[in-house]
């Protein structure tokens, strides 16, 4: 039960970090955090993480 809510938080922060890359915007960024799971299937299913940007964006913050 552990292992799913540290996959469910990271994937969470995933969804918030391509949020602001791609709008810089607080109240969208929690928004986004709260309704991750519906903002990661829009951020999919518009291709803001096609070519490689699902890769891209976590690089960018991290390095």
């Amino acid at each position: 039960m552990r292992g799913k809510s540290v996959i469910y938080f990271l994937l969470g922060l995933y969804t918030a970090l391509i949020s602001w890359s791609i709008y810089q915007s607080v109240i969208l960024l929690i928004l986004h955090w709260i309704f991750w799971p519906l903002a990661l299937l829009y951020f999919i299913l518009t291709g803001h993480l096609a070519h490689g940007q699902w890769l891209s964006i976590p690089k960018h913050y991290f390095n």
